[in-house]
Formats: structure tokens, sequence, C-alpha cells
């Protein structure tokens, strides 16, 4: 069925809230209506209930093969494979396009034996060799079957990107080492060469060329039901027109909830956080679902920043499209210095911080609320001058080869600024920096740790030898506040091993497919350890959803 579309006279429906519909078309959506949520929702902590009163707006009268809500990752992967079938699907993106979204700006995806791989001589990323790592990290907190169904797509998915004409390197190819490959940390990775405008277009193209229809500025606000499956879907498009979507399945690929103030607050305990990440991801997925029936994984969890430190005093906004920090001074938050919390005591190997920022940054924030940094008037001479890595005597630390900001030239310079926001400070002594943020402990806490670095051996926490750097005396000394930062949220709705939506009985709802980071049983916390691994499984779901949306459909025509 192709898209059609026509405006219907105003006021047409009395749609206010969870009113019933009328007749569209042959009546299409006759007697439809959603269904009252209930079970264990993401909404009970936070997610906004639909408040719309749709009776001033302008309405529009759609019928679509299938919808897709949303034009990241997950959404254009699905409409590819669906107008790579023929079936012309319909795509709704929040943004102004679908550049606004995370999928144009991230690394790339994990993914197995393909093509890419193939050609920089990566044997090691087998489906199985992948599946073991995220299930094993996971420790059976996901559903292992979805997992596998998600991998099997996972070539498909980026010889799909390639076919649109998109590009990809390998870890091995960008540093030369070979070691990569044989590293199941590194060796699913591929990097996207294009960026932005440059890598979603070929994408947008691609998908029109075969009969996609794309609607910008449009929020998908409710999903309908006809009886026990869905039957359509609503949405508003630039903030003035209902647009009625008849529709026998609905992929829902919102993006997660991180845009969501109130959301973050109360899924994180109202832990300070900052969104590095795409503002309309408000978790709009996850409430329509759940007002349909369906239940969320009793999970939340972050992508996290793995380019330098935050802290909300400072803002979401760290650098320029340039990649160029704000403030460098964010960045000692992961070389590997002394971190404590808010009374002052180690808490974790530091080294975490240092050679897998992507996975243990969050989670440090997120255990913490806040954490501090310490370092002497040396150790930061050293790193604004020749960088840490130079100065540790270029140990084997790969994050430190590659490291964003090598060396922090201008963070002196910077320095009063992160002073005057109130989360940075200095002093001749440990006792004068620790009163400016009350570390009770920071005192007796250095000297522990300086009598651990002379020994060389972290009987504490483990650190490695090569981190384990004192804090000398007599040249002064600098501390720093830091939060969480993400660039994704993961956590949402529970799906069975085809992505269909489970309610609280476990039972599917017909129709009603979870896509990307919105997939509940498909993630973790903390995120897992193999690089693009969130882009990876985002991306493997478009292609498995469409294909099961396509069944579903094709199925009830026969």
């Amino acid at each position: 069925m192709e898209n059609t579309m026509q405006l219907s006279r105003r006021g047409l429906f009395k749609l206010a809230g969870a009113g019933t519909l009328g007749v569209i078309g042959a009546g299409a959506l006759a007697g439809c209506a959603p269904s009252a949520s209930t079970g264990t929702n993401l909404s009970e902590t936070g997610a906004e209930v639909n408040q719309h009163d749709y009776s001033n707006y302008e309405t529009k009268e759609m019928e679509a093969y299938a919808v897709v809500a949303g034009g990241g990752a997950a959404g254009l992967l699905a409409a590819y494979t669906l107008a790579k079938a023929g079936k012309k699907p319909l795509i709704l993106e929040k943004g102004a396009s679908c550049a606004s979204s995370n999928f144009a700006r991230l690394s790339g995806p994990a993914a197995c034996e393909t093509a890419v791989q193939e050609a920089s001589g990566i044997t090691l990323a087998t489906k199985l060799n992948v599946y073991n790592q995220l299930t094993t990290w996971a420790k059976g907190s996901v559903n292992t079957k979805l997992i596998r169904n998600l991998l099997e797509h996972s070539s498909e998915a980026v010889q799909d990107m390639l076919d649109a004409g998109l590009s990809f390197y390998t870890y091995v190819d960008y540093t030369g080492d070979p070691k990569y490959a044989d590293d199941i940390k590194w060796a699913p990775l591929h990097n996207f060469t294009e960026e932005g405008e440059e890598r979603i277009n070929p994408i947008v193209e691609a998908i029109e060329s075969m009969g996609g229809t794309f609607i910008y500025n449009c929020e998908a606000v409710e999903v309908l039901m006809e009886g026990e499956a869905v039957a359509g879907l609503r949405a508003i498009e630039n903030n003035d027109t209902l647009l009625e979507v008849a529709t026998k399945a609905v992929f829902l690929a919102t993006g997660g909830f991180g845009g969501s103030e109130e959301m973050t607050h109360d899924l994180f305990n109202g832990i300070p956080l900052c969104n590095m990440g795409t503002p309309t991801n408000t978790g709009d997925g996850i409430r329509m679902a759940q007002e349909v029936g369906a239940v969320s994984e009793e999970f939340a969890a972050l992508v996290g920043n793995e380019i330098c430190g935050s802290n909300v005093k400072h803002g979401n906004a760290m650098y320029d499209e340039n990649w160029n920090l704000s403030n460098e001074n964010l960045g000692f938050a992961i070389y590997g210095g002394l971190v404590v919390d808010s009374a002052g005591d180690r808490f974790m190997n530091e080294e975490l911080l240092a050679v897998d920022p992507l996975v243990y940054s969050g989670q440090a924030g997120l255990a913490q609320g806040r954490y501090y940094v310490l370092v002497d008037g040396e150790y930061y001479d050293a790193c604004t001058q020749i960088g840490v890595y130079q100065y540790l005597g270029e140990p084997d630390w790969d994050f430190g080869r590659e490291m964003f900001y090598p060396v922090l030239s201008n963070a002196p310079g910077q320095f009063e600024q992160a002073v005057s926001q109130g989360w940075a400070c200095k002093g001749d002594s440990i006792a004068e920096v620790a009163e400016v943020f009350g570390l009770a402990n920071l005192e007796k806490t250095v000297e522990e740790y300086n009598k651990l670095c002379v020994a060389g051996d972290d009987t504490e926490f483990g650190k490695d030898p090569m981190f384990l750097t004192p804090i000398k005396e007599d040249c002064g000394y600098y501390l720093f506040e830091y939060n969480s930062a993400y660039w994704t949220t993961l956590g949402g709705i529970r799906t069975n091993d085809h992505l269909v939506a489970l309610n609280e009985d476990g039972e599917p709802i017909p129709g009603l497919y979870i896509g990307g980071v919105n997939m509940g049983s498909a993630f973790c916390r903390p995120y897992y350890d193999i690089k693009g691994a969130a882009c990876g499984l985002s991306m493997s779901s478009g292609v498995l959803g469409a294909k099961e949306m396509m069944s579903h459909i094709d199925g009830l025509v026969a």
C-alpha cells in the first residue's frame, strides 16, 4: 500500500487525549484507541503522560505500509530495508533532518563478519565471539536470543551502508597496528569515513529513491490500537498539524530519553548529568509504548562521554564543531590521576577511566554523583606542556597513544573560567583545596595513596603501576569536580527476540516494534565494553525490525 495523504476539514475528529477515533478512509481506524498502560513502566519514574489536546490542529489523513518513528541508526536501517523490499515506508523525524540525530556524529557501529573486516584481515569478530563477549558482559541481564538475532543481521546492516555509498575503516586500518585485529573490544568497530550530512544524505536519498517518504519536524505522539493490535499512529507536524496514519506496524526508534530532564532526573536518582547527545530524544518511544500496555526493563544506563570530563556547572556544550574543548581543564578526569569521592576517599581503580573511559566515565558519575581529581602543580604543568602520555613515559596505554587532547595547552588560560563556574580550585596545600569542596578525608587519602605509589603496588584497587604517580609536595595543587556526561541513554521497552514489545503478561503487542537504544532487552548497565556496540545493535535492529514487520503485515494480508 503506497503512502497517501489528504487534508481533512478542521476538527473532523474529536481528538482530545485518549479519545476514540472516528473513521479514516474506509474505516481503517474505526473504534481504535490507546490502551491503558500497566505493569512496570519508566513512566512511573519520569516519562510524561501524553496530554495533547488535538482539537485545534489541522488534520492530515494518511495510510502507510509501515511507520518508522525516528531517523537515527535504527530508523534509517529499518526504512532502508523496507524500501529495498519495495514496501515504501513512512519515516517521521522529530528534528529538522535526520542529520540532527546522534547517528550523524558517532564514530560507527560494531559489527561482525563483514566485507570491511575481511579486507582488513580481521577474523576474530565472528558472530559467536561477539555474542559471547556481549552476553558475558551483561551477565544474563539481556535477552540472549535477541542478541543472537541482532548479530545475524549485523553484516547486512554494514553492507546496506556500503551500498548506499558510505565507507568505513577499521581500527587496524587507522593505527596500522594488527594487534587490534585480535582484540574483541576493537575488532568489531567500523568507523564511518563520512560525518554529519555527508553521512546521512546518501542514506536518505537511497530510501527516497526506492519509494520511502520522510516527514521532518514531526513528533510521533501516540500509538493507536484496534483491539490488541496496532492500527495507526498520531504525530504532530510543525507544531500545528495532526497526522493520522493508518498502518499495521509501527517501529519506535526515537533515540532514548537523554533529552528529558524529568526522566533522567528520576531514573538516575537526581544525579547531575550532562547531555552531549540529541536534545530531541525525550523518551517519546518509551512513553508511547507504555501507553498501549508495553512494559520496560528495570534499569537505565548511559553511553558515557569518553572525550573528557564534564560538569553541569560548565554546561553541556564542551567542544565546538572542530572538537576543540571549550575548557581543556575538563581533560584531567580521564588521565589516570588520583580520583576521590565527595568524602575525599578513593573509590575505584582510576586506571579504568584512563584506558576505557567510554564504559567507566559514565559509571563513575552514576555511582558517586560527583567525583574529584587531584593533581599537583608538576603534573598539571606537564599535561599542559608536553602531555600526560609523554610525562608518564609513554607507557602501554592504547588510549594514551590516541588521546583526543594529548596536550592541554589551553588549560592554564581557561583555568579561571573553571574556578568562576565552581568546578575547580588551586591552592598551596591539600587542606586548602579540600576545604573548597568539603573533602574531609583528602589529606589522609593522599598520604596513603603516595605510599602505594612509592611501593609501586596498589593493594587497595589494583591500579597499574604505570599510573601510580605520587602527589608531590611544594608545587601547588589543582582540584577538579566532575559529573558524568552521556551521548545517549540506554534502557527502555522489553521485547521478545523479534523486537515485538511485550505487555505485563509477557505477551507480544502485535504490530508494535522497538528499535535502537529504546531496546531495553538488548542493553545492560554499564555499557558494553565493545566499541560501537550501541550503534551496531541499533543498526541491526533496523534490519531485523523491518523484516519482522514485513512478515507480520504480509501475514495479515495472506
